[in-house]
């Protein structure tokens, strides 16, 4: 679904990610990678297809919309380093042609050379394009005819049966000038 966020046409992909076609960038919010293996060594039952899924998904975006950059709006890896690590090195060896940029989250603790030895670029803060602004964390103040895209929040919606069901569905939320992307991760 094709979209304009303060002047910027967007395009909102079912993979629950977004697209800015005119750089040719592709924006995720909190990936939590590593997180399976995080409960499973804490012995928190956590299925292993969900990483295999959350790196078909991405394998898949990169593919289709051969995206020049990557940004990541923080929580990338859910955790210390383990072995799921791996795997995202070898997404981003085998995405060489594109750059991969890391705007820091609060699960983003691991020490600076090891995102650097995957040339991943980290910014501290916020990340600007035109009149979007790439961050973690809702902004506190922002500038009138910008738009804050961020991660972090997780929205969802739910949907209510009549038996006492009910299904929680990962979403897009926009409200004045925060735009929150739902988490890629599974």
């Amino acid at each position: 679904m094709e979209i304009e966020l303060a002047g910027t046409p967007v395009v909102l992909l079912p993979q629950r990610a977004l697209l800015i076609k005119e750089i040719a960038t592709l924006i995720l919010g909190d990936l939590h990678l590593g997180k399976a293996m995080h409960f499973r060594k804490a012995g928190i039952s956590f299925p292993q297809a969900s990483a295999s899924k959350d790196y078909t998904v991405l394998q898949q975006l990169m593919e289709i919309h051969q995206p020049k950059e990557v940004y990541f709006l923080g929580d990338l890896f859910h955790s210390s380093q383990n072995t799921e690590w791996l795997q995202f090195e070898n997404f981003v060896k085998s995405n060489s042609n594109a750059k991969f940029v890391l705007i820091k989250g609060n699960h983003d603790i691991l020490k600076k050379e090891v995102y650097e030895s995957l040339q991943l670029e980290v910014i501290p803060q916020q990340l600007a394009y035109k009149n979007l602004i790439f961050s973690h964390e809702p902004l506190k103040e922002i500038t009138e005819g910008k738009i804050n895209i961020i991660g972090h929040i997780h929205p969802g919606c739910v949907i209510r049966g009549l038996g006492k069901q009910y299904l929680r569905l990962p979403c897009f939320y926009f409200k004045q000038q925060t735009f929150v992307l739902p988490a890629l991760a599974s």
